[in-house]
């Protein structure tokens, strides 16, 4: 569902810079023709952030301040503990952030229960 979400989003705007914490194939954050920004080239619009929640969410915050792009970054809901301070700190400053958490069930066992969000699913 959320690569179809984030498709039709993409296709209508190109103000959007998408990311994940090292789970693309995961979550399915990255769309049809959205080329990745690699060192040497900055011309795409897709971020591996690697396993940095936290720092995934607050480099979004710099882009959607910087203005003039949408940043979206995805993860496994389990994990959205790591980046919970500067989520915070995006919907204190009223920033257009979209934050794509995945795997939000138990029902999804592949990875075991340090990948199942049980807790969150409490609060």
């Amino acid at each position: 569902a959320s690569e179809m979400a984030l498709g039709a989003i993409n296709a209508a705007t190109d103000l959007t810079v998408g990311g994940s914490a090292d789970l693309t194939h995961s979550n399915l954050t990255i769309t049809k023709g959205m080329d990745r920004i690699a060192p040497d080239d900055y011309a795409g619009r897709y971020i591996h952030y690697g396993i940095r929640e936290h720092g995934m969410a607050a480099a979004m915050n710099g882009i959607a301040l910087h203005g003039g792009f949408v940043p979206y970054g995805g993860t496994f809901l389990c994990f959205a503990d790591y980046a919970r301070g500067a989520m915070r700190l995006s919907a204190l400053m009223g920033q257009r952030i979209i934050y794509v958490m995945t795997h939000d069930s138990i029902g999804l066992g592949e990875d075991g229960p340090t990948h199942q969000p049980i807790e969150h699913l409490a609060m």
